[in-house]
């Protein structure tokens, strides 16, 4: 109540006072005493010597208008009483800003940190909107939740001190635009740390690192890549979705057991990606609507493809990435690829969830190793045109498939029929020749599209031809996809690369 007074005061009778700097040295508790009446009119505030809680309790409620605040040659005290103060709060460490100090601070946009800060309390400077810069002293270890939350101009450095990031604590800082604690001892970064940081473009994230939170960089939309580092032992659900501009990932060498669900969900420019090789499960929408994703490597550790893991990977043409040990398929993990052609199943599945193929309408041809056939959860093939699919099985198990619900209806042939060349074969090649690419075909090519990798389609030709000349000269991308439908109705779909 007393912070809205002032406010309405401030505002009545502002246009009459003069904006002031204010220097003091105090001793812990009389920062109010020493500054008194004139609290109405400064903006600018530089304090030596020892605070508490105490001092940065009246700083919450009668400097609300601060722009700058200097406590660079500051010692925070401990402080203990039966009064509460900020936080609701009775007892405050040395050393620690507390919490919601500056929480809403409108018009602050620098802060100098007392030197031997080791912690920003929970909230401490939520919602100060102008805050662009702050000096973080020579020993802060640790950002608490919520700290820098919708501080929307905010763009600095972190200091390499840091140990421990808490949730929330940058969430929505959206003129971030780079993290580098390469050489920091940072051990942990809680849930939704950096959520809808949109101008984030580049994290460089230190060795030292054991674990990220859920949702920790989730819609980072200007975020373009990241490397996971090789302790990194927990990663919480949702970590990277909806990284939109996320093309680059390197997470093989961290050993990660599981992918945690979500973890990619709609990055929508991803092209590849190498899971570590301690993975043993790829996570509930792992991958969900990863729409440019056309390669995937699997360790063959994978014992379970998650619910949705893959679904809506649209630009998949070939699944051929399920490792030899895979076990359990889950539902829906594939669905919507529209233009997935062929399918291997290893021989070592067992079942396969609910819908896994739905609406893979152009699926012709799948590969399924197991003796036994998996045990098929339902729907498991609608909107696959089976009885067009050829469907290779182990020449022992005939009579098996061919009485097996669901894997009776496909064009059953022997394996030794079906030759794996339909699956992993090399029959077009694509190359450039400096900004000509090249396309050639054994068989007749009968439609040719190229997409930039954002999804614009720059070269689209129908005919009868084995090769294709497109020049490239007047778009400045680097990266591609190529789309190519064969005359016998086979797609292929490649990721190429081009040096400018």
């Amino acid at each position: 109540m007393r912070k809205l007074l002032y406010i309405v005061l401030f505002l009545s009778v502002g246009k009459h006072l003069q904006a002031t700097n204010y220097n003091c040295h105090t001793e812990a508790g009389q920062l109010q005493s020493l500054i008194g009446e004139q609290h109405r009119t400064i903006t600018n505030l530089t304090v030596s010597g020892t605070i508490d809680v105490r001092d940065f309790a009246f700083i919450n409620d009668s400097l609300f208008h601060l722009t700058g605040i200097d406590l660079a040659d500051c010692t925070i005290d401990a402080f203990e009483s039966r009064d509460i103060y900020l936080g609701n709060q009775t007892r405050f460490d040395a050393n620690c800003i507390p919490a919601n100090t500056f929480f809403g601070f409108q018009e602050l946009t620098t802060v100098r940190l007392p030197r031997n800060t080791e912690k920003i309390g929970k909230g401490a400077f939520a919602g100060c909107t102008k805050l662009k810069n702050i000096d973080w002293g020579n020993n802060l270890q640790e950002i608490a939740g919520f700290a820098f939350c919708d501080c929307f101009s905010l763009n600095t450095s972190l200091p390499q001190t840091l140990e421990k990031i808490g949730e929330y604590a940058f969430k929505q800082c959206i003129s971030f635009t780079g993290i580098d604690l390469s050489l920091s001892v940072l051990r942990s970064i809680g849930n939704q740390a950096f959520l809808n940081c949109t101008a984030l473009s580049s994290i460089t994230l230190p060795a030292s690192l054991q674990s990220i939170g859920k949702e920790c960089f989730a819609g980072c939309s200007s975020l373009t890549g990241i490397t996971l580092p090789q302790k990194l032992e927990s990663m919480g659900e949702g970590c990277f979705s909806h990284c939109i501009s996320l093309t680059e990932v390197d997470i093989k060498e961290c050993p990660l057991e599981s992918l945690p669900p979500y973890t990619f969900d709609h990055c929508t420019k991803l092209l590849s990606i190498q899971a570590p090789n301690t993975i043993t499960e790829i996570g509930e929408g792992a991958f969900y609507y990863c729409t440019s994703l056309t390669d995937c490597i699997l360790p063959e550790s994978v014992r379970t493809i998650g619910d949705y893991a893959f679904a809506g990977c649209s630009r998949i043409a070939g699944l051929s990435f399920l490792p030899e040990g895979t076990e359990k398929i889950g539902r829906w993990p594939f669905y919507g690829m529209k233009y997935l052609f062929s399918a291997k199943i290893p021989s070592t599945v067992k079942t396969i969830g609910d819908h896994a193929f739905d609406n893979c309408t152009r699926l012709n041809v799948m590969l399924s190793y197991p003796t036994e056939p998996p045990i098929l959860g339902e729907n498991v093939f609608r909107n696959v045109p089976q009885k067009d699919c050829r469907l290779g099985i182990p020449d022992e198990s005939l009579s098996l498939y061919l009485n097996t619900p669901q894997w009776k209806e496909f064009d059953i042939r022997y394996l030794s029929e079906v030759d794996e060349q339909q699956i992993d074969d090399k029959a077009l090649k694509a190359y450039f020749e400096q900004k000509m690419l090249i396309v050639n075909s054994y068989e007749p090519m009968h439609r040719i599209t190229l997409y930039t990798i954002d999804g614009r389609t720059i070269y689209q030709k129908q005919g009868k031809t084995t090769e294709a000349k497109i020049d490239t000269q007047s778009y400045s991308g680097e990266i591609f996809i190529l789309s190519v439908q064969i005359e016998s109705g086979k797609y292929y779909h490649l990721k190429l690369g081009r040096v400018n």
